[in-house]
């Protein structure tokens, strides 16, 4: 299986976390993402802080992309995503965190589905993709049809515009904000 092909199913794999929500509190699915954000903080500045650790973790784990060599990797700002989005109040976060888990991978597995545009731009066809992917589930889980589009359009906003930070640590959050003020 391809590094890519690696990473959107982990990306995908993620958004597990929320099988908590049934058999664990609010409270404790909170704890348990900040908990999870600060090891991933922490594995990132060891893995950026000694090359005998980073080739380790780029031998062990092969998903790395080129630009994540010397910067935080995408999988440390999904992490701070999550737990940004599960101090919303409930159940946004659920929605926020699926959709983080699963319309990216999506945008990216059809945006490549052709050629990509040089230097790896977004595609329109992925930003399509990530919009009804992220309706998808937003309505799966139960979030009423105007926070559903709305949820979904902010989170394909986030996606497709580069903002300067990372999309993994904005999708989750600004979607589950946008659910909360919206239903």
């Amino acid at each position: 299986m391809s590094p890519a092909a690696w990473r959107r199913l982990l990306h995908v794999a993620s958004g597990g976390v929320v099988v908590l929500v049934p058999v664990a509190s609010w409270s404790t699915l909170r704890v348990v993402l900040t908990a999870a954000a600060l090891l991933a903080v922490l594995v990132e500045f060891i893995r950026l802080s000694s090359p005998s650790v980073a080739r380790f973790l780029h031998s062990a784990v092969p998903v790395y992309r080129q630009r994540e060599q010397c910067r935080p990797s995408g999988a440390m700002w999904l992490a701070l995503g999550y737990a940004l989005a599960a101090w919303t109040p409930p159940p946004a976060p659920v929605g926020g965190i699926l959709v983080a888990a699963c319309a990216d991978p999506a945008a990216s597995l059809v945006g490549a589905w052709r050629a990509v545009p040089p230097g790896g731009s977004k595609t329109w066809r992925g930003s399509l993709a990530h919009g009804l992917v992220a309706i998808a589930l937003l309505l799966v889980v139960g979030a009423p049809v105007p926070a559903a589009a709305a949820g979904a359009l902010v989170a394909t906003v986030v996606e497709r515009w580069p903002l300067g930070l990372d999309d993994n640590l904005l999708i989750a959050p600004a979607t589950a904000l946008t659910i909360m003020l919206v239903s």
